[in-house]
């Protein structure tokens, strides 16, 4: 077995309940696990990065919130964090289906769109979502 690596990046806002809203400039690093196929490729580079650019363009320079907060549906885009309240443009947030905007939930979601788009190919993947320099969490599939 082998694995090929790409990689990209997007700015995005985010808050947990703990956290007033803040942004970060996250970095992803993706490994495809797998044989290689008739073509000597475990998967084709263009493909991945195309569909992992893909993904990741919905949340550059977003706020990026889960469906299930129960206070970021509000009207005209009102935000309310803590005791504060943010009002931003519907058109700059995007609604993500998981939990909570963590670095884990949010590799995790990448790495099942990925896994949804190549499922013919029977790899496994893992995603890397960084933070910072400092702090990542990776998802593996």
């Amino acid at each position: 077995m082998q694995y090929v690596e790409i990689s990209t990046d997007f700015s995005a806002a985010h808050f947990l309940e703990s956290e007033f809203i803040h942004g970060h400039n996250f970095k992803v690093k993706v490994k495809f696990y797998g044989n290689l196929d008739n073509d000597g490729m475990v998967v084709d580079f263009d493909k991945a990065k195309d569909t992992l650019d893909e993904i990741c363009n919905k949340f550059d320079h977003k706020v990026m919130l889960a469906e299930s907060s129960v206070d970021s549906r509000n009207i005209a885009g009102e935000i309310k964090v803590q005791k504060k309240i943010y009002d931003i443009a519907k058109e700059d947030i995007v609604f993500l289906p998981i939990s909570a905007t963590t670095a884990e939930y949010v590799a995790e979601y990448i790495a099942k769109k990925l896994k949804e788009k190549f499922k013919s190919q029977n790899l496994k993947i893992s995603v890397e979502l960084e933070e910072n320099y400092d702090s990542s969490a990776t998802f593996f599939m």
